[in-house]
């Protein structure tokens, strides 16, 4: 899928896109309110040299190390005498932060604590300890004090925000998130939802042309293909067209089949093979559908032989009979029985329609629809298929599906043939 078609699936799936961004952001917001916040609060400490300081003594070095006695056990024991605080002592250290900044004077101490007020109360203090002085001579030695000479420049204020958690980073994680998630759904469900119903989603999903777009009749016993000279008789002529360029290149047999069920694959192979053998061909007419849960027969008959009887070894002229016109025999799809309709199709269907390639220059097959069965795909396997859809009945992803599936087992798509879903008035 490119960006266009991207944006297209986001655009269709809209409603979708923006629910899911309003329920992500309010998830997030609630989370952000609902979580235990923590606010930070920095005192800064001035750190200048002492006059007189000897050549051995490194001033940057101990501002370092005095940023490192900020969360010491010595000073954090004095904040704790002096502020009364019912923090522990581990609790204390791990919230107390000190930060020489480098080519600067300035040590900066930082205290994060669920309460503002506290926060700037505790870092106030432990500048305040480090300023003093008696805990840093104690736990780093008289040097310090000689060397530096330390003033509080910036006492901590309770901030008036939290830094935890991390406002900046819980939205562009929230934004992130939603977009991903509105994206996966919109192309999810696009997939699933959006119907092709027109020449640009047919080729598309199908990877194969658009051979016709046919207006529904409102009887579909109607036979345009017989009335020469009509719009419709001219789309039949077309593809008439493709399946004698089909034939010419070595296959005469098309499967002509739905994706679901309905008699429009019916109406549009019976045309196709009217058109054909209107141009002087021998054509053999199939009704590959054999149960009846398959819809109208192409032709009934009490105790006809028919293709079933065929792949159980009947012979062929038993079971044809002429059609409406010259050079057009129809073979039904005949009387059932227990055998396993796929295993006769996988393994006899092939020889028998070789056998009557000899006697006819096409054989159109009307096949089962696909998704009740592979028994179309087989049908088609070293030759080709026309697949009938009504507008709006099968989604792109679908007709994708088929199509690939289609040419997985060694079938031709030779193209699509899309019908209206409206009645036309004017056939009627």
């Amino acid at each position: 899928m490119d960006v266009r078609d991207l944006g297209v699936a986001l655009w269709r799936q809209r409603p979708l896109v923006v629910l899911i961004l309003v329920i992500t952001g309010a998830a997030v917001a609630a989370g952000i309110a609902l979580a235990p916040k923590s606010y930070a609060a920095t005192a800064t400490i001035s750190a200048a040299e002492a006059p007189g300081v000897t050549a051995g003594e490194d001033p940057d070095a101990l501002r370092a190390t005095l940023a490192e006695l900020a969360s010491s056990r010595g000073v954090v024991d004095e904040v704790r005498d002096r502020t009364g605080t019912d923090r522990s002592e581990s609790e204390l250290r791990r919230s107390i932060e000190g930060d020489w900044v480098r080519g600067t004077i300035l040590v900066d101490i930082t205290v994060e604590d669920r309460d503002p007020d506290t926060a700037a109360t505790l870092a106030n203090t432990v500048a305040s300890v480090l300023v003093d002085g008696d805990a840093v001579t104690e736990l780093a030695g008289p040097s310090m004090g000689r060397a530096l000479q330390l003033n509080t420049s910036d006492t901590a204020r309770p901030p008036d925000t939290f830094t935890s958690p991390d406002l900046r980073f819980s939205i562009g994680l929230a934004i992130v998130l939603a977009l991903g998630l509105a994206t996966a759904a919109a192309v999810w469900r696009d997939r699933r939802t959006h119907t092709v119903d027109d020449a640009a989603a047919v080729e598309s999903a199908a990877t194969a042309p658009l051979l016709a777009h046919l207006s529904r009749p409102a009887d579909l016993t109607t036979m345009p293909a017989l009335r020469p000279g009509t719009a419709e008789a001219d789309l039949f002529r077309h593809l008439r067209l493709a399946l004698e360029t089909q034939a010419d290149a070595g296959s005469p047999r098309v499967v002509v089949a739905g994706i679901t069920h309905g008699d429009v694959n019916v109406w549009i192979g019976a045309n196709v093979a009217l058109a054909l053998a209107g141009t002087g061909r021998r054509v053999l007419l199939v009704d590959g559908r054999m149960g009846e849960q398959f819809g109208t027969p192409v032709e009934e008959g009490p105790d006809t032989p028919g293709l079933y009887d065929i792949l159980l070894g009947a012979d062929l002229e038993t079971a044809v009979s002429p059609g409406p016109v010259d050079l057009l025999q129809v073979l039904p799809a005949g009387t059932l029985g227990d055998a396993s309709i796929p295993e006769l199709i996988a393994q006899r269907f092939p020889s028998v329609m070789g056998s009557a390639a000899s006697d006819y220059d096409n054989i159109v097959v009307i096949g089962p629809p696909l998704d009740e069965g592979d028994d179309s795909r087989v049908m088609a396997v070293d030759s080709a298929i026309v697949l009938a859809l009504v507008e709006g009945s099968v989604s792109a992803n679908a007709l994708r599906v088929h199509a690939d599936r289609i040419r997985a087992v060694g079938g031709r798509l030779l193209g699509v043939v899309l019908v209206g879903r409206e009645h036309d008035r004017k056939a009627a």
